[in-house]
């Protein structure tokens, strides 16, 4: 199960799915923290990246997993979802 979770294929789609998600809140100015944790997401998005280039896929893997709940936190915050 956890190798498939960590496929490239499957990452591929998470970082697909980001995209998609930053998308929704690109017309947010984030402030103080929220601007922290936006970054933050923003970071372990392109560590993600750097990471399944690398073909190491756990670390793209908790990299992209993790950027996906910190945008959540904030898409929640501002009604997005």
């Amino acid at each position: 199960m956890t190798k498939d979770l960590e496929s490239p294929e499957k990452i591929a789609i998470d970082i697909a799915k980001l995209e998609r998600n930053l998308n929704q809140v690109s017309e947010i100015t984030f402030e103080g923290k929220e601007k922290e944790v936006y970054e933050r997401a923003i970071d372990y998005w392109n560590d993600s990246k750097y990471y399944l280039e690398k073909k190491d896929m756990r670390t793209a893997f908790g990299c992209i997993e993790y950027s996906h709940g910190l945008l959540d936190a904030l898409r929640m915050i501002h009604g997005v979802i």
